[in-house]
């Protein structure tokens, strides 16, 4: 049976919202570092052990924020680069798996801990991944190539689940070569606000958001503009469970 074929084309805006817990128990001015540390490397690189240790929360919950938020970035490729993958037993997992490679090259500093009008900042220093303009050039020329082959009939016998596999999966190579020899775009220096309260700290809303537009850079060649990451969202320690919010928010003991 002939499934009508479709030219492809990639989309220009890549969605972010990082989701994080916004909780320590501790109010030392000396565990702020640790703190904004633990959650980049609680949600980037899987490292849980340190923020499980200053939020009090469990290691199952912690692994589960990763576990979402390469989940997230996985999804968010796949919509990126027009990748109808959500069911495929084999392609689904892969792209998860490389969310993992890509966010495995988070590069950041902990530059210093200060404090102005009574009120303490975190400086970080984060080197942006720059593999969407990386491989931009290569995957370009793979649509095209992809097209052409589809103005030549290649896949009109193929089912759309068949057409959907063979795409993918190119891209998905493509990306998946570049993560080895990832590059980083220009470091961005940001201003952590530490938010205290009677009896925690937590950082903005604001500032989750910042953190997460600099770990991947997505202003790529393509995009007609900057892309507008989402309201961050807050994870409460009981449940482990994400409830969206627009404001900042904090959680308490």
């Amino acid at each position: 049976m002939k499934t009508k074929i479709v030219k492809r084309s990639i989309c220009i805006s890549l969605c972010l919202m990082l989701l994080i817990s916004l909780t320590a128990c501790e109010k030392k001015a000396s565990d702020y570092e640790a703190y904004v540390k633990s959650l980049i490397t609680a949600n980037y690189l899987g490292i849980t052990d340190e923020y499980v240790d200053m939020t009090g929360s469990n290691e199952e919950d912690a692994e589960a924020i990763y576990l979402q938020n390469v989940t997230r970035l996985a999804d968010n490729l796949s919509l990126y680069y027009g990748l109808e993958i959500a069911t495929d037993p084999e392609l689904a997992p892969a792209m998860v798996d490389l969310a993992k490679q890509i966010y495995g090259k988070t590069k950041f500093e902990v530059n210093r801990v200060y404090k102005d009008n009574n009120i303490y900042y975190v400086e970080l220093t984060i080197y942006p991944i720059d593999i969407l303009n990386q491989t931009n050039d290569q995957i370009v020329e793979y649509v095209n190539n992809f097209n052409a082959a589809v103005d030549s009939g290649k896949y009109n016998d193929y089912s759309r689940e068949e057409y959907e596999y063979e795409f993918a999966s190119g891209i998905i190579g493509i990306l998946a070569s570049a993560v080895n020899d990832i590059q980083y775009g220009e470091p961005e220096v940001l201003k952590v606000r530490i938010i205290t309260t009677e009896d925690s700290y937590y950082i903005g809303n604001e500032d989750v958001r910042n953190i997460d537009r600099c770990i991947l850079n997505t202003d790529t060649e393509q995009m007609m503009n900057a892309p507008t990451p989402t309201d961050a969202t807050e994870v409460t320690e009981d449940a482990g469970l994400p409830a969206a919010t627009t404001t900042d928010s904090e959680s308490t003991d």
